[in-house]
């Protein structure tokens, strides 16, 4: 295998000379230039964009710090991902890999990265906003720098790392390093709580593996079996061009086949893939579910140009048992080399990040999609077939390195949900970055609005009819919304979970957080400057007038239901009367339903006797109506046996009344003479299929 540059050697990277930044906000026909209302977003949430395209009324409240991380030298900015969860009022906590370190940042409101974007001017160099340079990533003060200091510094035993990933409860944190070390460290404690190795220890306690490029968890979910949801497993992939999957609470006594001398817990992983012929830069996970219950996908991207989808089912469902003997393992772990690898696609360029997007109750897919990064595009693929859906032409000039998929609220507009209610206009971003020092923003909004894709989809073919010439199809056209150009080359880049903040990472080691201006609908009133301020005596006894917060929980009271008069009646036991209110509301459902309720409650007989010509009437005409139609013929049944035997002394007396029961005697005998007529037909059928098989 060819051998590959470290790490370290990367951090030589030149800057290009230019401080600029580029836009084109002139024309929507281009598909190279920016859409204005793109622009005019950007520019006012995360300052990406000119400052001409801000009116000078309109404040914002958008901040931005740039630091470099406490690493000697210039390291490289390798990862940057956000914890899945935080602390109610409090921000993501976020995880940035350069070096040997891994720097945790603004985890509580008391960070110094939290204190440094809530200024709202830089007291410290006397720079303001609105004297801020224009550049991204222009020039950063020494000063600045040094007031950013993160919370906590995971140590990686000075191995380099490259790639990190948190658990789904926040607190575990996997950390890929040099010579194919994976450790497991403890996000509050600091702790390296297990570390996995991908080849055998060296004399002196030293691994001789290659570089871990990427590392993830995989969650098992609820739909599988108990022992699985509460086993931790890690997947790494790294320059060996092997994926391996680990037990966080594996054996450390019997597995330890790595260690040398007995020291550490360097264990077997429980699997190993292969199949790439380069190094592995990307690794992710998804869940589908089919007929056969949940399962488990991994997904490699390659220097190879490949794109491998893994099946590791047979895997966690052996390892399920914790009481599973060495024998076993060590016959999985003969057996792993065997082919799991469902599908391969191919990129066409080295691949460099992969993501996963999950259907929706709106999306126009119902199985994941695999979103891949490599040379200057982007592509989409269906893991499940192993089909190229689109190809997004980025408009980068050199290889894009990270991207990152976002959600956001544009503006006050209000749409209408598929039950009729009003809910805010969510936009879906595909944000990409590469070491040309460009951001490129597209449309992700046809994955997610299955209609926005069935009329896209349906003019192209118009046109292409029109046309009568044929064109390679996008299924998902993702388009070019809008860019801006850095200074530095971008090796990382992510959004938080809640669309707050963006996170931009150089080869420099200098990391730029953009904190995007509050969401404040048109026509609200801001908060009076003479309310009382949290937490105070004040503010708990401000009353029920008070408007409520964002993340205040609002008791919403349910009104009362009103009953229906029959419901009334039924409370009261008057079943007579109960019945007349139902008769009188002329719905035939309710009827049937209160005939059922009185039949239930043994007071059917009750409400049809004692009943004059006025008052028989209209049950009768009701039975003689509907007691042919299937729906209601096994209730009505009943109900004319009872005034057939109640109203039977009765006959003759009324001509109202006489009419009504001949009409239900010839409903039922027309319906007597249908089922003999079907009776025949039944034994004629029989007959001829007699004769048939002799």
């Amino acid at each position: 295998m060819t051998t590959f540059q470290k790490s370290t050697n990367l951090a030589s990277l030149q800057a290009p000379t230019t401080k600029s930044i580029a836009f084109a906000t002139s024309s929507t026909s281009n598909p190279t230039e920016s859409l204005p209302t793109e622009s005019r977003w950007w520019s006012a949430k995360f300052h990406l964009g000119p400052r001409t395209l801000i009116p000078p009324k309109k404040s914002t409240s958008s901040t931005s710090v740039t630091f470099q991380t406490p690493t000697d030298g210039t390291a490289i900015i390798s990862h940057v991902c956000f914890a899945p969860n935080a602390i109610k009022g409090n921000p993501y906590q976020m995880a940035i890999v350069s070096g040997p370190r891994v720097c945790l940042y603004g985890g509580t409101v008391t960070s110094s990265l939290s204190r440094a974007l809530s200024r709202t001017m830089s007291t410290a160099t006397g720079i303001t906003e609105e004297q801020e340079p224009t550049s991204l990533f222009g020039d950063v003060d020494t000063k600045t720098s040094k007031m950013v200091k993160p919370d906590r510094n995971l140590n990686t035993g000075g191995e380099p790392a490259h790639s990190a990933a948190y658990h789904s409860d926040g607190r575990l944190l996997a950390v890929g390093c040099d010579h194919g070390l994976v450790r497991v460290c403890d996000a509050t404690s600091r702790a390296t709580l297990r570390t996995f190795a991908t080849h055998p220890m060296e004399e002196g306690g030293k691994s001789c593996g290659l570089p871990v490029r990427s590392v993830g968890w995989l969650e098992l979910g609820s739909g599988m079996d108990k022992d699985k949801v509460k086993r931790k497993i890690i997947y790494s992939a790294g320059d060996d061009a092997t994926l391996r999957i680990w037990d966080l609470s594996g054996d450390l006594s019997g597995g330890n086949v790595y260690a040398s001398g007995g020291v550490g817990d360097y264990a077997r992983p429980i699997a190993t893939m292969r199949g790439h012929r380069d190094a592995i830069r990307a690794c992710t996970a998804f869940k589908m579910v089919d007929s056969e219950g949940e399962k488990v996908r991994l997904v490699t991207g390659s220097y190879d140009h490949s794109i491998r989808v893994w099946d590791c089912d047979d895997v966690l469902n052996a390892n399920a048992s914790s009481s599973s003997s060495s024998r076993s393992r060590s016959h999985m772990q003969e057996n792993s080399n065997s082919d799991r690898c469902l599908s391969v696609m191919d990129h066409g360029a080295p691949v460099e990040d992969l993501i996963v997007i999950q259907p929706t109750a709106t999306s126009s897919f119902r199985t994941p999609l695999i979103l891949s990064a490599g040379g200057t595009i982007v592509k989409l693929w269906n893991p499940q077939l192993g089909k190229c859906l689109s190809v997004i032409q980025t408009k980068h000039n050199k290889t894009i390195t990270s991207m990152c998929l976002t959600s956001m609220i544009r503006g006050d507009d209000e749409v209408l949900g598929a039950n009729g209610e009003k809910k805010k206009n969510i936009c879906w971003r595909l944000v990409t970055a590469g070491l040309d020092g460009l951001i490129r923003i597209h449309s992700a909004d046809v994955l997610f609005d299955a209609t926005l894709n069935t009329s896209t989809r349906t003019t192209k073919l118009v046109a292409r009819r029109k046309n009568g010439t044929k064109m390679k199809k996008n299924i998902y056209e993702m388009p070019y919304l809008h860019g801006i150009k850095t200074s530095l080359p971008i090796t990382a880049i992510a959004m938080a979970p809640d669309g707050t903040k963006l996170v931009v990472g150089t080869t420099t080691g200098y990391v730029t957080v953009r904190q995007r201006a509050k969401y404040v609908p048109q026509g609200k009133k801001k908060r009076k400057a003479s309310e009382p301020k949290a937490g105070t005596y004040a503010f708990f006894m401000r009353g029920m007038g008070a408007d409520a917060d964002a993340d205040d929980h609002v008791v919403q009271l349910l009104k009362k239901k009103k009953l229906k008069k029959y419901d009334v009646m039924l409370q009261k036991f008057r079943y007579g009367d109960a019945l007349d209110e139902a008769l009188a509301a002329r719905d035939p459902n309710a009827i049937v339903a209160v005939l059922e309720e009185l039949g239930r409650r043994r007071g059917l007989i009750n409400a049809l006797s004692n009943r004059d010509e006025e008052t028989l009437e209209p049950i009768l005409a009701f039975t003689a109506t509907f007691i042919s139609r299937p729906k209601y013929t096994p209730i009505l049944i009943g109900v004319a046996n009872q005034l057939c035997d109640i109203y039977a002394r009765v006959f003759g007396q009324s001509d109202t009344i006489d009419e009504y029961f001949e009409k239900l005697h010839m409903h039922v005998k027309n319906e007597c003479r249908t089922q003999s007529a079907l009776n025949q037909l039944i034994g004629q059928i029989d007959t001829v299929m007699y004769a048939a098989e002799m």
